[in-house]
């Protein structure tokens, strides 16, 4: 298990090469204006899994609330590139969703959510996942001025929170920016840019 901690990740980009670091400079001029936020998840695979996905949509920054422990296997490493905040408790991570002119839409099933397909985004959504067994404290949803769900067709009461994160922010980034141009693709991969670090 990894624990978020802002010192430690000063003192890895310090000794740092240039390319590396030129890389995470050209990912922080492409970021988007939204960000995640994920309350208290159990599984710390999942938490690096979502990093992970963040990553591939460009989320602005990825907050932590309550438990700032994870495992970074799941990111590949990549939650170094990320930025990354973390919150000790709800009254905390409203201040600074407020501060920061986020408007927080929760993710979470129920019969008041907006259908995925139906909603419409704000200029600077937080998007506000939940623990693996028990979704969003009720103090987090009546904070959130916005809730949307998944629609679902069979038998699985939910999806995985990062399979619920991945299909949303591919929802977010194609509708909200469809102009955005993508990673060059090269086989069956996608590219890094190889021109990183020598401008």
């Amino acid at each position: 298990m990894a624990r978020f901690d802002p010192k430690q990740l000063e003192q890895f980009w310090r000794e740092q090469n240039p390319r590396r670091r030129a890389l995470r400079e050209r990912l922080a001029r492409r970021r988007l204006p939204y960000g995640v936020a994920v309350w208290n998840l159990t599984k710390g695979w999942n938490i690096g899994n979502l990093i992970r996905t963040a990553n591939a949509f460009l989320c602005g920054e990825i907050v932590l609330v309550g438990s700032e422990e994870f495992d970074d296997t799941g990111s590949g490493g990549i939650y170094r590139f990320e930025r990354m905040h973390h919150e000790p408790d709800i009254g905390r991570f409203h201040q600074y969703a407020a501060r920061e002119g986020y408007e927080i839409i929760a993710v979470e099933i129920g019969q008041d959510a907006v259908p995925l397909q139906q909603f419409r985004y704000p200029s600077k959504p937080l998007f506000l996942l939940g623990s693996e067994l028990k979704g969003l404290d009720s103090e987090l949803i009546a904070l959130a001025p916005h809730r949307v769900m998944i629609p679902q067709y069979g038998l699985i009461p939910c999806l995985n929170v990062n399979v619920t994160c991945s299909i949303l922010l591919y929802d977010y980034v194609t509708r909200t920016f469809p102009d955005l141009e993508p990673v060059p693709v090269e086989g069956a991969k996608f590219k890094i840019d190889p021109g990183s670090g020598q401008d």
